[in-house]
């Protein structure tokens, strides 16, 4: 089939918005330009494979609704594909909250703004653990069938679409309270520790005592449990392609 500039275009606007909202793609440091290119190139390659879309029978109005639509789908995808990483920062918010560590805070040079150590920790494994297992290419596979379920121009609101999305959004902190959950359970009982021991040996200054404890063991502990994290964040991403058609047949009615 031969190219269809048309074709091209609102395929580069879903692709574009859909690149724009995944963490790796959308960092400050990732070049815009560079970005562009791969949604161009694959615009490029996926455009000969959809159905001619006619855009003469559409005024000026239409054509950027028309337009607005595919961004925010590309977007409502990328949206989804992103979850798993406000999981990981989530569950790094809750690990330097019940370490103390929440002054202790770093330069990301993924968002150039002060983010905690553990939060750029498992951010960092998130996104390694998509790269070494090239789940990113599920991703954008998943993303490209969408245009079978869902062809441009397509899509609108639906009640299924809007459980699907709080369901999501629900296995947020489900995901970072699985993650935290080892760190929070030695906290827990480093405290009740102390607290006993306050009681027992009213001169001993619980709080000094087991502030180091506290993060020594919470560190240790964080540092074992990070492999269960990576397996909890391959799961969530062994999915996305699934759910990716899933959205787009929501939209489309399905």
């Amino acid at each position: 089939m031969n190219l269809d500039f048309y074709n091209w275009f609102l395929v580069f606007v879903r692709l574009g918005a859909f690149l724009l909202a995944l963490p790796f793609f959308s960092a400050v440091n990732f070049p815009p330009t560079l970005r562009v290119a791969l949604a161009a190139l694959a615009a490029l390659l996926l455009a000969p494979q959809l159905p001619a879309f006619s855009i003469a029978h559409l005024d000026i109005f239409s054509l950027i609704g028309l337009l607005a639509r595919e961004a925010s789908i590309g977007l409502l995808m990328g949206f989804m594909g992103r979850m798993v990483f406000f999981a990981a920062d989530i569950a790094g918010q809750i690990v330097a909250t019940e370490l103390g560590l929440n002054m202790g805070q770093i330069f990301d040079p993924t968002s150039h703004q002060a983010d905690q150590v553990p939060g750029l920790i498992l951010f960092f494994l998130a996104t390694l653990t998509m790269l070494a297992l090239d789940l990113h290419h599920g991703m954008l596979l998943g993303f490209a069938r969408t245009f079978e379920v869902l062809p441009i121009g397509g899509g609108h609101l639906s009640p299924g679409l809007f459980e699907l999305v709080v369901g999501r959004t629900s296995d947020i902190f489900k995901i970072a309270l699985q993650i935290a959950a080892p760190v929070m359970a030695v906290s827990f009982a480093i405290t009740v520790f102390f607290a006993v021991m306050g009681r027992a040996v009213p001169q001993m200054n619980v709080f000094a005592e087991s502030f180091g404890i506290k993060i020594a063991a919470g560190l240790v502990v964080f540092g074992f449990t990070l492999q269960i994290a990576s397996q909890y964040v391959a799961n969530q991403l062994h999915r996305l392609p699934d759910d990716l058609l899933f959205i787009g047949q929501l939209l489309n009615g399905g």
